[in-house]
This record gives C-alpha cells, sequence and structure tokens, in this order.
C-alpha cells in the first residue's frame, strides 16, 4: 500500500499541474497596419522677365544701367546698373526661401554686386503665380578721377573683353514648423 500510496500522491499532483496550467490564461489581441502620408509638391521656376529661364545667364541688354559710361553696348568704369529676376514657387506646397549670393572671390577687380536681395521667405499660397519673389542685384564698375595708376592698368586691362560676374540664387525649403 506503501507503494500505491506514492503513486497516488505523484498523480494527484500531475493532476493538480495540469489542471493549474489549463485554468491560467493571458489574453493577447495585437493589430497591424500601414498609415500613409503625402509628400508636398515642389515646384520652382526661374523667370526672367516673363520668360521661364534654365540658367541665371544675364547679359548688357538685360540690366537696367542708371550710369552708363560706355557706347555701343559696352561699359566702362563708372557704369552701374540693376538686373531683376523672379523666382516662382506656384506650386509647391511649403514656404521656400529665397536668396542670391556673389562669388566675391571671382568678381573682376573693381566691380561689385550691392543690394544682394536678402532672402526673402515665399509664403504657401494656393493658385499660379501666387508664389513669387524677386531678385534684385545692382552691379556697378567703380571708376573716379582719384582713381590709383594700378587701377587704372586694372581697368584697362579688361577692355575688349567679356567680364563675368558669378551670381548664383538658391531656392530652398524653409523648415519652419506649421503645425498647430
Amino acid at each position: 500500500m506503501k507503494g500505491n500510496k506514492k503513486i497516488l500522491v505523484i498523480a494527484a499532483l500531475l493532476l493538480l499541474i495540469s489542471v493549474s496550467f489549463t485554468t491560467y490564461a493571458i489574453y493577447r489581441t495585437s493589430f497591424s497596419g500601414t498609415g500613409t502620408v503625402k509628400a508636398a509638391a515642389w515646384s520652382v521656376k526661374l523667370k526672367k522677365g516673363a520668360t521661364e529661364v534654365q540658367n541665371l545667364n544675364f547679359d548688357y541688354s538685360d540690366i537696367t544701367w542708371t550710369t552708363l559710361t560706355g557706347y555701343n553696348n559696352t561699359i566702362a568704369p563708372g557704369s552701374q546698373g540693376t538686373i531683376t529676376f523672379t523666382v516662382d514657387a506656384s506650386g509647391s506646397e511649403v514656404d521656400v526661401l529665397v536668396g542670391a549670393t556673389v562669388d566675391q572671390t571671382n568678381l573682376p577687380t573693381g566691380f561689385t554686386v550691392t543690394n544682394v536681395s536678402d532672402p526673402a521667405t515665399i509664403s504657401y499660397a494656393s493658385g499660379e503665380g501666387n508664389m513669387t519673389a524677386t531678385v534684385t542685384l545692382t552691379v556697378a564698375w567703380a571708376g573716379t578721377d582719384e582713381d590709383t595708376t594700378e587701377k587704372d592698368e586694372s581697368d584697362l586691362a579688361k577692355k575688349g573683353q567679356n567680364i563675368t560676374i558669378p551670381v548664383t540664387v538658391t531656392a530652398k525649403q524653409s523648415l519652419v514648423n506649421h503645425a498647430s
């Protein structure tokens, strides 16, 4: 009987263990899915007058001369004028920052480009032509009666040459948070 008691005790323990495992449960539920968001549109065009251009190229006829000391479509020391470009971001769905810079290290001696437009923000607006900014540059070739001999020689070295004015206009997305 002693042996049967041991078997009976072991059987009872096994029964209790199996019952305890089956009577306890952990409830679980999981869900999965996907979310979608749409990327904003980006469209920026550079215009010279009403004409869209691919490159920021300009020449004598594109500049409005306030002081012109040359003849036959030429300039000389003392000439000054402005050139205006338009950046059109119509169709973009973000605010756009526009700025212009001049490569001062490659600007010819005696030339200045001033009134380079400060960075402008084009705020989002729907509709064609509602997102534009104007970039205005004032180009001047310094020259006075008091110029030094060195300046005169530098100016004379440019005669008959095309003078390059290195300008870069940049348009980039504004990272200002507009979440409400």
